[in-house]
């Protein structure tokens, strides 16, 4: 599904890893396929979310392919991530992250611990109505402790 030792962008152009932005308790990787939603609207609709992982110790991050260059490093993402913490977003920019190119307009989920052992995935088809209700479901499962709700 996903290379998680590649080097990836962050919006203001920092190289980041995986394993650096890591929860206590770990982390969700969303990696996003072409025609997917523009970095900033991923992190409005999933900022709450992101918070309450973040404070469970465990952080979000949407990556996207190289060739969505546009959907993470443009003005409004870019100001997005900064004024933002969670979600994290991040750009492969030399197209290694993915081992499976994800189907345009899909999103494939992976669930790795703070040792990056993989836990559980998810693939969401966004043309489908309940794609939101079913990625919301998959991050209340991570959240340690028990079933939670996220706003």
């Amino acid at each position: 599904m996903f290379d998680l030792d590649v080097a990836l962008l962050s919006p203001d152009q920092q190289v980041i890893s995986l394993r650096d932005i890591a929860g206590t308790a770990g982390l969700v990787i969303a990696g996003l396929g072409r025609g997917a939603e523009r970095g900033f609207q991923m992190a409005h609709r999933f900022h709450d979310a992101g918070d309450q992982l973040a404070t469970a110790g465990v952080n979000l991050a949407f990556v996207y392919p190289h060739d969505s260059r546009r959907h993470v490093l443009d003005p409004i993402s870019v100001a997005c991530a900064r004024l933002r913490r969670h979600p994290y977003l991040l750009l492969d920019p030399e197209g290694r992250f993915f081992r499976r190119t994800v189907p345009p307009r899909s999103l494939s989920a992976l669930s790795v611990s703070s040792r990056m052992e993989r836990l559980n995935c998810l693939s969401a088809d966004l043309n489908d109505a309940a794609w939101e209700r079913t990625f919301r479901a998959f991050l209340v499962a991570r959240i340690p402790g028990g079933l939670h709700e996220l706003r």
